[in-house]
């Protein structure tokens, strides 16, 4: 038998096979108590990589019109002049008008938001305090400091979150799947991309995490035999955090029901009183926003509500589509028909069966989520927490089916506690396999992980992520703000760019010509009109054939366009291919 000699001595070593010497190793690595602190600081710089990385392949600007709608939010926050907006709707003119209030601010040339809740533009605006945004683009220059500082909020909320999963996943589980959990968060891909976007995801995402950790730290505590203070207040985080996310987007709101139904199943001692707090605190976090837009607009939730009639007669001529109500000045909406509803209900209800719930994640985790419902985890705490994650999709579900999915997957906010309890799933049957060496039980748990982990992986590979040109040039609408005055209002097809970058108020396009001329003679005098790409892109052949936004594409011939009657006379491109061009009233 060969020999390997020792360094320390002169004893022979037996020689042994590389596979156990390899077992060894991973031994060595997974228990080794000494080496705790060299785990940690090494998946530090492992986040660190994946954020650098992520960053600097697939941030090039913002591509989000909610991002800039929030950034535009904030910063006429930080500015103090409060919850206002530069993002100009028709709609809001003709319904501010109806009840006696004026259309417009004329010497700011703002009017109240009625449209989003204040939770992620507060965040945003306390950032701005910190980090100024900058929108000064020079030399080389690909994206704007303002959208950077946008991306690093959403960067600061998906670390938040991931200490969050990691704690509760240790609570409820152990070592071993909280980490497996955290690698995986931090490998998701919507999670990444909902990151640099400067979405209000992260937060959200932050908030249901909240909830479930503070609930089940709630029920912990209540069977350690804690001090009813204890208790309570755990619950009354989680209904604060509810409230929290309800501001943040109406959709979150979906989450109250299931909590309640929880707290009620796990308290039974005095669960009137627990679910009574709750609703409580959910009642008072809400109650300064409804108080302000009762005194703003005589509307509780602002005028958020006629979103819900968009999508009505979907595949007709009569189609309601998205943006038509917010840009619509005169006209009766569309009444109320339970019919109507129903079919669009039904409508959505399919796309999120069929596309939003399978692509939660981008990944498999959701199959090991909807499995692991049969199975019966030994905690109480754990199976019911699942059952409250469960009962909160479906809620969601049936929100979004009735009010209308948003432009992005809503369900990727619940993603976090998806992994935890999909992993935690993955490792039950695992444990039932009995793999009888190291090296295959560590064959296979790294295989789940890279096998869940594939969608960052091709987000990697071509065809790579470019610039959010068209229609958005942080460069070229950056510049219309030193074109037009502030005294002074442009219509544009991308008014939330025009009010992030140029930061200049801007009406969203009229539905209608006699919507546009009616503004410009009753409610504003326009000094000019930007369009973009996203007027082309969004017609279809039955757009073509029923004449939809020929008003506005005729525009684009600058041949023929503007006729001597036209209010504003001097047009010109703005961009090499023509795509983009300025209507204004004078040269420019």
């Amino acid at each position: 038998m060969p020999f390997i000699a020792g360094k320390k001595s002169n004893e022979p070593v037996p020689y042994r096979p590389l596979y156990e010497r390899v077992q060894d190793w991973i031994f060595k690595l997974d228990i080794a108590p000494e080496l705790g602190s060299f785990r940690v600081g090494m998946f530090c710089l492992l986040a660190l990589m994946v954020i650098l990385l992520y960053t600097g392949t697939q941030f090039h600007g913002l591509h989000d019109a909610e991002a800039m709608d929030a950034g535009q939010l904030a910063r006429n926050l930080w500015r103090g002049r409060g919850y206002v907006t530069q993002n100009l709707r028709p709609f809001e003119f003709w319904y501010l008008t109806s009840i006696g209030r004026p259309p417009l601010d004329p010497k700011t040339n703002v009017q109240p938001e009625l449209w989003t809740p204040p939770m992620y533009p507060l965040v945003l605006s306390a950032v701005f305090h910190v980090l100024t945004p900058d929108f000064d683009i020079s030399g080389n220059v690909r994206t704007l400091a303002a959208d950077r500082v946008m991306m690093m909020v959403g960067w600061m909320l998906y670390l938040v979150g991931l200490v969050l999963l990691y704690l509760l996943a240790r609570e409820m589980f152990d070592h071993r799947v909280a980490t497996m959990s955290v690698f995986l968060y931090l490998f998701c891909n919507p999670l990444l991309e909902a990151a640099i976007a400067g979405l209000s995801w992260g937060l959200m995402s932050v908030l249901f995490l909240l909830t479930a950790y503070a609930v089940f730290k709630a029920e912990k505590w209540q069977a350690e035999g804690r001090s009813a203070r204890w208790v309570y207040g755990a619950l009354a985080v989680s209904a604060l955090a509810v409230g929290l996310g309800t501001l943040t987007r109406y959709a979150f709101a979906a989450v109250l029901v299931p909590l309640l139904i929880y707290v009620g199943v796990s308290f039974p001692n005095r669960w009137r009183a627990k679910c009574g707090l709750c609703l409580l605190m959910f009642l008072l976090v809400l109650t300064p926003w409804v108080a302000r837009n009762w005194m703003v607009s005589e509307t509780l939730f602002g005028l958020s509500r006629f979103e819900m009639l968009e999508g009505l007669g979907a595949g007709t001529a009569n189609e309601i589509k998205v943006g038509q109500v917010q840009r619509t000045y005169v006209g009766e909406l569309p009444k109320f028909k339970f019919r109507q509803q129903l079919r669009r209900t039904l409508i959505n209800a399919r796309q999120l069966y069929e596309v939003e719930l399978k692509d939660v994640g981008s990944n498999y985790l959701i199959v090991f989520f909807l499995v692991g419902l049969m199975h019966r985890f030994r905690q109480e705490e754990v199976f019911r927490l699942r059952r409250f994650v469960f009962w909160t999709l479906l809620m969601a579900i049936v929100w979004m089916s009735v009010a209308g999915p948003p432009k992005r997957n809503f369900l990727t906010v619940f993603m976090p506690l998806i992994i935890m309890y999909g992993v935690a799933f993955f490792y039950v049957m695992f444990e039932r396999l009995q793999f009888r060496t190291r090296l295959m039980r560590t064959g296979v748990i790294v295989f789940f992980a890279v096998f869940n982990s594939l969608p960052f992986l091709f987000m990697l590979l071509p065809p790579s992520t470019t610039n959010p040109y068209p229609p958005y040039d942080g460069g070229v609408v950056t510049a219309l703000g030193r074109a037009f005055g502030e005294d002074e209002a442009l219509v544009s097809d991308i008014p939330w760019a025009v009010a992030w970058y140029a930061d200049r108020s801007a009406i969203w396009k009229p539905f209608k010509e006699k919507d546009f001329l009616l503004i410009n003679d009753n409610v504003k005098l326009v000094s000019g009109i930007y369009l973009t790409q996203e007027t082309l892109q969004q017609q279809k052949v039955l757009d073509m054939v029923s004449g939809y936004q020929r008003y506005w594409i005729q525009m684009f011939d600058l041949q023929h366009f503007p006729p001597a009657s036209f209010p504003l006379q001097f047009a010109r491109p703005l961009t090499p291919d023509g795509q983009q061009v300025l209507i204004s009233n004078r040269r420019r």
